[in-house]
């Protein structure tokens, strides 16, 4: 994400008043980060925010907080493990997705019921979102009580699909089932 496209998910941040949990990445790979969130978001974002607002610029254990109930709503490129956990967890999604298979994970998210995707939104040098519209989807998506019911319905089938005798689960013992070692 560019700074200024940084700058304006600050700006729509801040206005929802919501409180918050920012997972910044400002590089592909999360070891090459060099910078603190400091350095890279605007200090007065970081003042207004500092006590309603949480940024961590390192690697997480995202299905551990998509799991925490104070989680409402779960802003996301949308890369698969991202929709899954996200299923799960039954966590709202607001999809942003950037390049290959994630807009048609978008797609699969909004179309199970699991979440909003803006379909506008883009990732490019010229296409910024502004701050203004960011907010207006995080507030939508989370006061939207029937997406809340219907992400719940996506998590209840998720765990079933994966618990014992789930369709996950059957094919996976089938598939276990069929492989023969050879040595």
């Amino acid at each position: 994400m560019s700074r200024d496209q940084t700058r304006e998910l600050e700006k729509g941040l801040e206005k929802t008043g919501w409180r918050f949990f920012w997972v910044l990445k400002t590089s592909k790979v999360d070891k090459d980060d060099q910078e603190d969130a400091e350095h890279f978001l605007n200090e007065s974002f970081l003042e207004k925010t500092k006590d309603k607002g949480l940024v961590i610029k390192a690697w997480v254990e995202q299905q551990e907080i998509l799991g925490h109930p104070a989680i409402g709503g779960f802003l996301s490129h949308c890369g698969w493990n991202s929709v899954m956990e996200g299923a799960l967890h039954g966590v709202p999604m607001l999809a942003w997705p950037q390049h290959g298979d994630q807009r048609l994970n978008a797609q699969v998210m909004e179309d199970a019921g699991l979440g909003l995707w803006e379909r506008n939104w883009d990732w490019g040098p010229n296409s910024i979102v502004k701050g203004e519209d960011i907010e207006k989807k995080i507030v939508e998506l989370m006061t939207d009580e029937k997406l809340r019911g219907r992400a719940k319905k996506v998590r209840d089938e998720a765990r079933k699909a994966v618990g014992r005798g789930g369709s996950s689960d059957m094919v996976i013992r089938e598939l276990v089932d069929s492989l023969t070692i050879s040595f």
